[in-house]
C-alpha cells in the first residue's frame, strides 16, 4: 500500500504496482488560525495553495520553491525553501499532525501527546502512517519580497562563484541564495544567441527590508545575460521555477550536505557541471544554515544540523532519449563532490537505486531511534512504500 499527497517525488513511491494507493488530493483545505498563528492543512495541498491563503494575511511558513509540490510529502521528508535560513526546516514548523497508524487508530501527535511519533514523522517520511492534517507555525512574511533570477555567461564561472561564496558566507537570514550552472533554455527572457550555451545565475529571494545593501555584492557582477530580480509578490517568487518542473519527463537526482563552500569543493563542482549533457539538467548548489543549525541534531529525526548547503546534479531527458547519459553524468558528479559532503543527504532527494547504507545517512545519528518508533506503530511495516525505515527487531 502506497500513499500519495502531491505525487511530485521523482522515486514513484506514491502509487504501489499490484497494491492499493491511497490517493489524499481531494483532502485540499487550508484553515488559517490568526490568533494562533497556525495553518490547518490537508495532506492532498499543494505548496501553492498553502502559499495562497497564508499570504492573504502576510503569513507563511517554510516550504519548497515549486509551487506544485505536496506539501505531504516535503514536510515528511524534512522540507527547506527560501524561508529555511529565518525559521529552520519545514518540520521544525510543525506543531502537530494527525495520523492514522497501521493499527487503524486515529492520533494526535505534537510535543506533549505521542512526542515519540512527532518526533519521527519531523523527516522520518510516510513510515509510520497516514496523516490527515498537518499544522504549521506561521512567521510575518511578504507579502512582497525581493527576488529573481539572474545569470552570466558561465566563462565568469569563476568569479560568480567567489562572489557566491562570499555573499553566503554573510548573508543575513532575510537572504537565500541559490546558484545553478546548466545550458541556457529557450526561454523567452533569455537572449536567442545564447540558448544552449552554459551560463551560470543565482536564483535570489529577499524578505527584508534592505535589498539594496543585501545584493549590492551580486549587483556588482558586471554583464548579466539576464536579470529578474525584482521586487514580486512572495506567492510569485514561490513558483518561478514551476515551468523548470514540467510533466513528462525523466529525471535522477543525487546530492549531498555539505559544511562549507571550500575552493576546492567549488572547483570540482564546476567542472563536473559543465560536463552536463541535456538543457534540462542543471547542478545547483542551495545555501541553507541559519535557523536550522540552531536546535540539537536530535531535534526531529531530519538531523542534519550542521548542514550550511546542499548541493546535487539533476538529469533531466524525454521519454524518447536514452537515459544513460545523464544518469553516468549526475552519478559521475556526484561521486566527485562525495569527500566534500557532512555524511548527510536529503532523503527527499533519494532515488530508486539508493540503497539503506545512503537511508541510513541520511538520518546519520537518528536512524536506530526511527526504527525503534517504526517498530511501535509499524511492526509490520505496512507503510513500506516509501524510502523504507525497517522495524527494530
Amino acid at each position: 500500500m502506497s500513499v500519495k499527497g502531491g505525487g511530485h517525488n521523482i522515486a514513484g513511491t506514491a502509487i504501489a504496482e499490484g497494491g492499493i494507493t491511497l490517493d489524499m488530493s481531494h483532502m485540499g483545505s487550508v484553515s488559517v488560525d490568526l490568533d494562533r498563528r497556525i495553518a490547518k492543512v490537508g495532506p492532498g495541498c499543494l505548496l501553492g495553495d498553502v502559499d495562497a491563503a497564508t499570504q492573504e494575511h502576510g503569513l507563511a511558513t517554510p516550504l519548497g520553491f515549486v509551487s506544485e509540490t505536496g506539501v505531504a510529502g516535503l514536510t515528511l521528508g524534512g522540507g527547506w525553501g527560501y524561508l529555511t535560513r529565518r525559521f529552520g526546516w519545514t518540520v521544525d514548523n510543525l506543531e502537530a499532525v494527525e495520523i492514522v497508524t497501521a493499527d487503524g487508530v486515529v492520533r494526535t501527535a505534537n510535543r506533549q501527546e505521542n512526542a515519540d511519533l512527532h518526533w519521527a514523522v519531523r523527516g522520518g517520511g510516510g513510515n509510520f502512517g497516514v496523516v490527515t492534517r498537518f499544522e504549521f507555525r506561521l512567521h510575518e512574511v511578504g507579502p512582497l519580497v525581493t527576488g529573481g533570477l539572474i545569470a552570466w555567461s558561465a566563462e565568469k564561472a569563476d568569479e560568480v562563484l567567489e562572489v557566491y561564496r562570499d555573499v553566503t558566507s554573510t548573508a543575513p537570514r532575510e537572504l537565500t541564495a541559490a546558484l545553478i550552472m546548466r545550458l541556457a533554455p529557450p526561454a523567452p527572457f533569455i537572449p536567442e544567441e545564447w540558448h544552449g550555451r552554459p551560463i551560470i545565475g543565482m536564483l535570489i529571494c529577499y524578505s527584508g527590508d534592505d535589498p539594496g545593501t543585501a545584493l549590492a555584492p551580486v549587483r556588482s557582477l558586471d554583464d548579466p545575460i539576464a536579470d529578474l530580480v525584482d521586487l514580486r509578490p512572495y506567492t510569485v517568487q514561490q513558483s518561478l521555477l514551476d515551468g523548470t518542473e514540467p510533466d513528462g519527463l525523466h529525471r535522477y537526482w543525487k546530492t549531498e550536505f555539505l559544511p562549507e563552500l571550500s575552493p576546492g569543493f567549488l572547483d570540482t563542482f564546476s567542472d563536473a557541471a559543465l560536463e552536463v549533457k541535456s538543457s534540462l539538467s542543471d547542478s545547483v548548489i542551495f545555501h541553507l544554515g541559519g535557523a536550522l543549525n540552531e536546535r540539537s541534531s536530535d531535534d526531529g529525526a531530519i538531523g542534519n544540523r550542521d548542514a550550511q548547503f546542499i548541493a546535487g546534479f539533476s538529469g533531466t531527458w524525454p521519454p524518447d532519449a536514452p537515459a544513460e547519459p545523464h544518469i553516468d553524468w549526475v552519478r559521475r558528479s556526484w561521486e566527485r563532490i562525495r569527500q566534500y559532503s557532512t555524511g548527510g543527504n536529503y532523503v527527499n532527494f533519494q532515488v530508486a537505486d539508493d540503497d539503506t547504507d545512503r537511508l541510513r545517512a541520511s538520518y546519520r545519528g537518528n536512524f536506530q531511534r526511527l526504527q525503534e518508533v517504526k517498530a511501535k506503530y509499524d511492526p509490520e511495516n505496512l507503510f513500506r512504500m516509501n524510502r523504507n525505515v525497517s522495524p527494530a527487531r
